[in-house]
């Protein structure tokens, strides 16, 4: 299907500025600056945002108020309905999410012969990869470098990734 005309368009603005915008330089941001302005917006870092989890094995953890008013909420499920006897789906693998990893291996499980069930609380392909820094990154055009790749997906990672993933990323 191709692309709407708006999108065309789009695709033309983007392309004329192309060697523009390839010679810009933007100054990076050292550690002290990237971890400030993390805890300057990130809701991860607002405290306001969150609370302690009051039950449960994180009890006393803080977390989101949304994410605790979950955890802490009466379950929706009545366990005298469930009959763990009787089985509904017998599969040789359940893979539970429905988003890039989930989504790859329900695939790569069922290329192999297995019989696949895939459980996501959402739609299929309605995930966190879909938000991973505007999608999956790697470097596939001509303007493109494996080397710096690797170091934009390192910083994005704020260096906690594990290097050998992300360099099998970039291959």
């Amino acid at each position: 299907m191709p692309y709407p005309e708006s999108m065309r368009q789009s695709l033309r603005l983007l392309e004329a500025s192309r060697t523009e915008r390839m010679r810009e330089v933007f100054p990076r941001m050292s550690p002290e600056e990237k971890t400030e302005l993390l805890h300057a917006f990130h809701p991860d870092f607002r405290l306001e945002g969150m609370r302690e989890i009051k039950v449960g094995p994180n009890k006393g953890d803080r977390t989101p108020h949304e994410f605790a008013d979950q955890l802490e909420a009466r379950s929706r499920i009545d366990p005298d309905r469930i009959d763990l006897d009787r089985i509904d789906h017998d599969v040789d693998v359940l893979v539970i999410g429905g988003g890039g990893g989930g989504s790859a291996a329900a695939l790569l499980a069922r290329e192999n012969g297995a019989s696949v069930l895939l459980a996501t609380k959402l739609r299929h392909g309605d995930s966190n990869t879909i938000m991973a820094e505007g999608g999956i990154a790697a470097s596939s055009h001509r303007h493109d470098n494996p080397y710096l790749h690797y170091l934009d997906t390192m910083g994005g990672g704020r260096y906690m990734n594990k290097p050998e993933l992300v360099k099998a990323l970039g291959a």
